[in-house]
């Protein structure tokens, strides 16, 4: 019952962003396949976003606590008892009292408290909406970076065949006298150190494999099950249409940060909370009043005694207490006003910084695809085929295969750091891709 609660309560974690901002969240690199499927999971199964529901349960809980009036005491106890002789009839005086006090504290004290435990679990509830929008990116940021090792991989296995087709034709070419044995070792040399690198390859996508698994709270489904996305297609295509994802201008996305950044509504409901403290705290001097109900059992017959008394409370300490702990509290006020401030400064500056990196990586990725890798596929191919007839020496072709591949791996980064560049930028403008 309590997980399904939270699974709840974590579904309600969400803000509501302009259709703009949600309409950013169409970007091509978040239909990767599986994405949207590892990151939900990742949300309804990660302990750290699970603690910061619990916060706000917590929190909340505690809301109707805080304005609720103090306890009141009752006092049983005896007056006037004769001694030795323990004679309750033998005085008049004796009685036995029970006395019953009850503090009521000024009004709007109360309401104050209650301002308070509310303004808490407001910040609870933006902080958890803050670690989610988080979380989401680094989930995307994990299943991008398993994407780039399971290239990895898939690129040298691509590289070993050709590896191999080249061992094949200087054997042939040495058979026939037509090359060096030297070319033949370097063939076979090649492939070895290919085999070899490959080894932590594999390890790099295990590690990459038992990350992922971790963010999702180490399920005990098989990491294998995480395969991620094919961040090349071996050709002079891109696997994702960026064309498609051209980001608006800085000052719209700006707007959008000051409207939906999750971090900043965090600041302003601390604002918003110090707030509250700071109004408990210029109330506290006001006095608070107890009033005292006590009844004289006495014995022999005689009336009891009935006393009614109200106390007020002077705040006689006021200057040394109440007064500076209301300046301190003003403090905090003006404090978490500029930590809001110096917050959208910062991630104003860090937006522009990640739209330039986005952008750069865009252009990067289309000269990539559509010069770089065709240019080095067809030096490849040109190189392999002139070696066949003797007209270029086989460190050309080593050289040519070397230039393929390196274009292929830095396609297959770019997109991984793509990824990661868009979620981030996504989480900054508070979107909800992955819904």
């Amino acid at each position: 019952m309590q997980k399904g609660l939270g699974v709840l309560a974590l579904a309600t974690l969400t803000f509501t962003p302009s259709a703009e901002a949600t309409a950013q969240g169409t970007t091509s690199v978040f239909q990767a396949p599986g994405l949207r499927e590892y990151v939900q999971q990742v949300l309804l199964q990660n302990s750290g976003l699970q603690a910061k529901v619990t916060d706000i349960a917590a929190t909340t809980a505690r809301i109707g606590p805080a304005g609720a009036l103090p306890d009141p005491t009752v006092t049983v106890g005896v007056i006037s008892v004769p001694w030795p002789s323990f004679d309750f009839d033998r005085e008049a005086m004796t009685q036995l009292p029970i006395i019953v006090r009850q503090r009521f504290p000024f009004p709007g004290k109360q309401g104050a408290a209650t301002e308070i435990a509310r303004a808490d679990s407001g910040v609870a509830s933006l902080t958890a909406v803050s670690a989610k929008q988080d979380l989401a990116a680094t989930a995307a940021t994990a299943w991008y970076r398993l994407g780039f090792a399971r290239t990895i991989l898939s690129v040298w296995d691509q590289r070993i065949v050709l590896a191999e087709q080249a061992i094949r034709t200087s054997q042939s070419r040495y058979q026939t006298g037509q090359a060096p044995q030297t070319d033949l070792l370097r063939a076979r040399l090649r492939r070895a150190q290919l085999l070899e690198q490959r080894q932590g390859f594999a390890a790099l996508l295990a590690g990459a494999r038992a990350e992922a698994n971790a963010l999702r709270g180490g399920t005990s489904e098989p990491e294998d099950t995480l395969v991620g996305p094919l961040l090349t297609a071996f050709g002079d295509t891109l696997p994702f249409a960026l064309e498609a994802d051209a980001l608006p201008a800085d000052s719209l996305l700006i707007q959008r940060l000051a409207q939906a950044n999750p971090h900043l509504q965090v600041h302003a409901a601390n604002v918003r909370r110090h707030i509250a403290v700071s109004h408990a705290f210029s109330i506290a001097a006001r006095p608070d009043f107890t009033v005292t109900l006590q009844n004289g059992f006495r014995f022999g017959g005689r009336e009891s005694f009935a006393t009614a008394l109200l106390g007020v409370s002077i705040p006689l300490w006021a200057g040394r207490k109440q007064r500076p702990a209301a300046e301190a509290a003003e403090l905090d006020l003006a404090a978490a006003r500029q930590r809001l401030d110096d917050a959208r400064a910062r991630l104003t500056g860090e937006l522009k910084a990640q739209t330039a990196t986005i952008r750069g990586l865009q252009e990067r990725l289309e000269l990539l695809a559509h010069e770089i890798v065709p240019l080095a596929a067809a030096a490849n191919g040109s190189a392999l085929a002139q070696y066949r007839v003797g007209e270029v020496e086989f460190t050309t072709v080593l050289d040519a295969a070397d230039d393929l591949y390196r274009a292929w791996l830095s396609q297959a980064r770019l997109l991984a750091d793509y990824g990661a560049a868009r979620a981030r930028l996504a989480a900054a403008l508070g979107e909800e891709w992955y819904q």
